[in-house]
């Protein structure tokens, strides 16, 4: 087995490289997806797909739902909106979240 210095060796910057990064897309559906925004339409499809049948086969509340590494809330508006009554976004990019206020509208 592998210990945890040689599993973990390099993440003491971890969050700051995901800081830089993220900082350097674009607050757009297209930034979000890494430049793949083909995949938006079926991420949502299959998502709310999968949240049916969960809700069918068990008790589901929707009352609220946490968005979290939420972006400029692409799934939140598209997905968790649709069948949650509230929901929260967590993001360590403020830009992003300032999108997310207009994005959202």
């Amino acid at each position: 087995m592998a210990s945890a210095n040689k599993v973990f060796k390099g993440t003491a910057t971890w969050y700051e490289d995901a800081d830089t990064y993220w900082k350097s897309v674009p607050s757009s559906v297209d930034g979000m997806l890494g430049g793949l925004q083909v995949v938006h339409t079926p991420d949502i499809r299959d998502s709310l797909l999968f949240l049916t049948k969960l809700q069918t086969n068990h008790t589901l509340r929707t009352n609220y739902a946490c968005d979290c590494g939420a972006g400029i809330g692409r799934v939140s508006k598209h997905f968790l909106l649709r069948r949650f009554n509230t929901v929260d976004l967590v993001e360590q990019n403020g830009e992003f979240l300032r999108e997310a206020a207009e994005y959202l509208q």
